[in-house]
């Protein structure tokens, strides 16, 4: 009895606590899998440098320095966009990515190790696509969290001006984002992965600021 239990726990009993928690990020050794389309870049969103983020494995929240794309989760939940409630499974399992390949609940030593090396940058991803990475360029030129986070900080110390100026910064992300679909003819289900979530997204989750755009 005693064996079976110690078995039970290193291996996987299919509960999908891993997959409702989010989904995981991707590394260079998950590029084949990008570029196959078996992860189509629809289904991916990026935690961009500057950003502060969650982290999964060691808890806590962190600036991040470069990018850090992960796969999405689905809208109203946690839970990763490719997990499968009704069988408890994940429906690329065959093609996972290697954060999934080495998650283990009982034994988290691989994924932690792994966790913060060799990730994949938009760019890497964009390699041959130019004009894409110029979009990038121009929108981290004027929406770049170095920029951000002083702005959040003056202004809930009072400063208006730094108010003012957040709220323009804001107003040009959204803009940017119309601009790039209606001119540059980008899917709009593109640009999370392109140029992160919303700056009003993450300014009222992160500090509770909301911004009226304008």
């Amino acid at each position: 009895m005693e064996n079976t239990t110690q078995e039970k726990q290193k291996t996987c009993q299919r509960c999908g606590e891993c997959c409702i928690r989010g989904g995981p990020a991707i590394h260079e050794a998950d590029a084949a899998l990008i570029l196959n389309g078996s992860i189509p870049l629809n289904q991916l969103y990026t935690i961009r440098p500057g950003e502060r983020a969650y982290d999964n494995v060691n808890g806590g929240l962190f600036q991040v320095t470069t990018d850090i794309i992960k796969i999405k989760s689905r809208e109203g939940s946690q839970a990763c966009v490719f997990y499968d409630d009704a069988n408890n499974a994940c429906r690329i399992y065959e093609k996972r990515p290697m954060e999934c390949r080495l998650q283990a609940c009982w034994d988290n030593d691989a994924l932690q190790q792994a966790y913060t090396g060799d990730r994949l940058s938009r760019k890497e991803i964009l390699v041959n696509s130019q004009w894409l990475r110029e979009l990038i360029d121009a929108h981290e030129e004027r929406c770049h969290f170095e920029f951000i986070y002083p702005l959040v900080e003056s202004r809930e110390a009072g400063d208006m001006s730094a108010a003012a100026e957040l709220t323009e910064i804001v107003n040009y992300d959204a803009h940017f984002r119309d601009i790039a679909v209606s001119k540059g003819q980008v899917p709009a289900d593109l640009l999370d992965f392109l140029l992160g979530r919303p700056l009003a997204e993450i300014l009222q989750k992160q500090f509770g600021i909301k911004i009226n755009r304008t």
